[in-house]
Formats: structure tokens, sequence, C-alpha cells
């Protein structure tokens, strides 16, 4: 691999009681300067590896210098589940994150970090950022299904639309863009959006996109031919990479050299 090394790697994870895999890409550095870091969420239904398996991700990442980590995040939405069946998110933040810092020669979160995802990975990308802002300060949403939240069905997850109405909204990414809001401007995460012109999702993007507009809340938006399929999410990756390495400080390899 030019200009360094792929790794599937495993850390014990507190919060779900079991050892967790994760893929890692870590280049080579010149010196001991830090390296920034992006987490890589995958969609439902996906795992840890498909990121460097169904697309060119690794290609088109050994141009700059910068650490890419994919985490194993099961069917659990990135999300602590509702009656406590599941803990994705404090697994990502409490338990993969520390072991990052503690292994890898990593800089400090919050600019220098950012997280990415497709569908269920882009919802979880955006809503841990607005939550955990002070660890990332970037997200970015390929075909994000920002809508679960709000489905009118029991979801194994989120709970009941009714019952589970309260926590529900913790975890809706409208309500915590708002919240935001609320706060000093470089305690927000710089968001990316973006969708195909043909994916299902598409509706669900414009609405997010939409409220993000409406309430002031500056962002990043495309769309472009492409269905839910991965040939679009490489082209998305592939596009919004040089944007996310200027977010983060990631140098291209002849700049590091």
């Amino acid at each position: 691999m030019r200009g360094g090394r792929v790794e599937e790697r495993t850390y014990y994870s507190q919060a779900l009681k079991r050892t967790q895999p994760y893929m890692i890409y870590l280049p080579d550095r010149d010196g001991d300067e830090p390296l920034p870091l992006l987490i890589l969420l995958h969609g439902k239904g996906g795992s840890h590896r498909d990121w460097f398996e169904q697309t060119r991700a690794l290609r088109y990442v050994a141009d700059y210098s910068l650490c890419v980590v994919c985490p194993q995040g099961g069917d659990g939405w990135y999300t602590d589940a509702y009656d406590g069946s599941g803990a994705y998110e404090t697994d990502l933040i409490s338990c993969l994150l520390p072991h990052l810092q503690a292994t890898l020669p990593i800089a400090l979160p919050g600019k220098a970090w950012a997280i990415e995802g497709l569908s269920m990975g882009g919802y979880g990308a955006v809503k841990l950022a607005l939550k955990h802002y002070r660890l990332f300060g970037t997200a970015v949403s390929h075909s994000g299904a920002f809508d679960v939240t709000q489905s009118a069905q029991p979801h194994p997850v989120f709970g009941d639309p009714k019952a589970d109405s309260g926590f529900r909204r913790q975890h809706n990414v409208y309500t915590l863009a708002e919240e935001a809001l609320c706060r000093y401007p470089y305690e927000r995460p710089v968001l990316w959006l973006d969708c195909g012109l043909q994916d299902e999702l598409l509706a669900s993007t414009r609405r997010f996109h939409n409220h993000l507009h409406f309430i002031g809340y500056g962002h990043e938006y495309g769309e472009q031919a492409g269905y839910h399929t991965w040939p679009y999410w490489d082209r998305a990756f592939r596009i919004a990479l040089p944007w996310v390495a200027r977010r983060v400080g990631a140098k291209s390899v002849g700049e590091a050299c």
C-alpha cells in the first residue's frame, strides 16, 4: 500500500462486553507530527470491512497523511438502544476512541478529528458529531438516513414512536442541530451532506438540508447522479475527501514530505 499500511485490529468493548474488530489505514509519518483522524462508518447490514473492500477509499486516502479507522457498528445505528439491548454509541465514544488514543499517534480531539459515513452511518456521523462536538470538528454524510427517529413504526433501537418519544428526540438530528445553534460557533461541527439523485433517501436528505438552511446552520450540500449503491459512495467519498483533509489539517503526501 503506497504511503502506509492497512490492518484489522481489535479492542475489548466494555460497553458491549465483547471484543470488537476495526479496520485501520495508518500512513507513513514524516517525523513525530501527530496524525489527523477520520472515523468512517458503515451502513445497515454492513461491516467494518465495507469501506476498504467495496470502494477505492484506500487508494484515495493514500494521498494524505490521515489515519482512517472503520469501526464495527452492527445494526445498532451508533446509538445506545432504548431498551439497553445495545450500546453502540458508548462503544464508539467511550471504548474505541480511548483505545485509539492510547495506541495510535493521532492528534488531539476537536478540529483534527472527522467522522463520516453512509446511510445508517451517515446518520450516525452527523448525530455523533452534534452530540460530541468536542471530539469531532467535521461530519460528512452520504445518503444519510436522517428520518429514522421519526418513523411511525416501533424500532429495535429507537423504540415506540409514542412511548419512547423522549428517547427518540434525544437522537433526532433535527433537534440536535437546533440545540447546537445555542452554543458558540466554534462548538458546532461543520457538516457536509450529499445524496444520489436516484437514491430512495434523497427526500430524507433534502428535508434535513432544508431544515439546516431554515434554522441558519451553515453546511455543505450536494446532489449528483447515483443510487443507494457502492459506485455512488465511492465517488462521493472521493469528492468529499479533499474538503475533509483541509478541515482536519491532513497534508498531502507530497506536502508532508
